[in-house]
């Protein structure tokens, strides 16, 4: 919006909005799929300085946050994105039709934003208890999201631009991280992430007995 007021968005402001909302809408989620194995790289950095040091070194349950708020940003800017592309740019939905129809590019993007809609809409807790294991299955769309949002981008990419190499790269990594947790049959539950947290007090609570026991040890001597 800076930009546009100060103009500064080139000889054509809508392509670089487009631009710019597209790029922050793919960034941010694919931001929100690295969550999931920096938040298990910080389950074992806690459990490794609670075993060795008994202090826990990182909060994972703030990730989880993180990670939904991030989504609905990211929601956010594709809705932006398709807003100005519908609206100033298709200019009607019979335009915007044709264009899904006609240009894959355009079709991609549409399919990306659909596989967030109810991403979106269930990123919530009433929703979370409502589905319960199927809350999980569904939110693996983002997977499939992030493909097509690169898709998207890759193909409507013009021969002078670059592709998004990156952006490619690094969902590449997080796919593959992503199938190699799954072969392994790695899982956080919450029980187990819970365990570190509630060992700590036990501990305390060993150490006040046996401080009690032997106060009392040397009250009897």
């Amino acid at each position: 919006m800076w930009r546009l007021l100060a103009r500064q968005l080139g000889a054509d402001p809508l392509q670089a909005a487009l631009h710019t909302t597209g790029w922050w809408a793919l960034s941010l989620l694919l931001v929100t799929l690295c969550v999931t194995p920096v938040r298990r790289f910080s389950v074992w950095l806690s459990r490794t300085g609670a075993a060795r040091w008994g202090r826990r070194w990182s909060d994972w349950n703030h990730l989880i946050r993180l990670r939904r708020q991030l989504g609905l940003w990211s929601f956010a800017y594709a809705c932006a994105h398709l807003a100005l592309y519908a609206v100033l740019d298709a200019g009607s939905l019979h335009e915007l039709l044709v264009d899904v129809t006609e240009r894959p590019f355009i079709a991609w993007g549409v399919a990306g934003w659909l596989m967030l809609l109810p991403l979106a809409a269930t990123s919530n807790r009433p929703a979370l208890r409502w589905l319960k294991q199927r809350w999980a299955l569904l939110h693996l769309l983002a997977y499939p999201a992030a493909l097509a949002g690169l898709l998207h981008d890759a193909l409507q990419a013009k021969l002078a631009d670059e592709l998004p190499l990156g952006m490619l790269a690094a969902a590449a990594l997080l796919l593959a991280a992503r199938l190699w947790s799954w072969h392994r049959g790695d899982r956080v539950p919450a029980r187990a992430t819970e365990a570190p947290v509630a060992a700590a007090p036990q501990r305390r609570a060993d150490g006040t007995a046996r401080t009690a026991s032997s106060r009392a040890g040397d009250g009897s001597a």
